[in-house]
């Protein structure tokens, strides 16, 4: 399932005090190594949970409502930002990696997951149609790694990662919903690229984040701005890039 230049998502779910994170670890010094770029999201489930420490400078800025606040030292750039935001979009975010691993998320619907389970009913309670393997124990024909082989896991992740997928559920990819596009992407029923809504004759970018677009918004857009730019002198050509800077309202 391997296609090159196409950003690959992956993972790594279990219980706590499992060794997910020495897991995450060691799978991207692994992809590292081979030359791939990297990120990770780490989740979270506490409501209250920080990484600013209470009282600090940066958590100031924020309580007197700075958002984002950005803190600068020599070797470290930190973005805060106080928003919810779903999954997706902060997927989208990952402009210039190969692959985002992340750690938990084993409710996603849209992602890849590899399962790291004490025992075979661990693994039983947490598999569903997007599991690509398990760590430690598991259930079906899904291959078996053991807990530090990170040559294993990242072969494996190389070949079964997922694409990102608009969220849209808009079913142009010739499936109901983008879990169903994705699980057929994981059995070779469908192209790793399929995703209609992030691809196409328009591409949205707001700051920096593409924003998924159904095939009818595309179409709209490219009939107006080819509409008004026909009335104007050198603006012919094929392909137009429109930059619109402030606020959308």
């Amino acid at each position: 399932m391997e296609v090159l230049g196409l950003l690959r998502t992956v993972a790594i779910v279990g219980y706590k005090k499992r060794g997910k994170t020495k897991i995450v670890e060691g799978l991207v010094r692994e992809l590292k190594n081979r030359g791939h770029q990297v990120g990770t999201i780490k989740h979270v489930p506490e409501k209250k949970f920080t990484v600013d420490r209470r009282g600090s400078d940066t958590w100031r800025h924020a309580q007197a409502g700075a958002n984002p606040v950005v803190c600068i030292s020599p070797g470290e750039v930190a973005v805060l930002r106080k928003r919810r935001a779903k999954l997706e979009e902060i997927l989208r975010e990952f402009s210039v990696v190969d692959f985002v691993v992340l750690e938990g998320f084993k409710g996603s619907e849209i992602i890849a997951k590899v399962i790291v389970a004490r025992n075979e009913s661990e693994a039983s309670e947490l598999t569903d149609d997007l599991t690509i393997g398990f760590i430690g124990h598991g259930v079906g024909k899904q291959p078996v790694l053991k807990l530090c082989d990170f040559k294993a896991l990242a072969n494996l992740v190389e070949q079964r990662a997922t694409p990102l997928v608009g969220g849209l559920d808009c079913g142009e990819c010739g499936f109901p919903s983008c879990k169903d596009f994705i699980v057929a992407v994981l059995k070779g029923r469908a192209a790793p690229d399929g995703c209609r809504a992030l691809k196409g004759r328009v591409s949205l970018i707001v700051d920096g984040r593409k924003v998924p677009l159904k095939s009818f918004m595309q179409d709209l857009v490219a009939g107006v701005i080819a509409g008004m730019l026909s009335s104007m002198k050198g603006a012919e050509g094929e392909n137009i890039e429109l930059k619109v800077s402030g606020h959308a309202r």
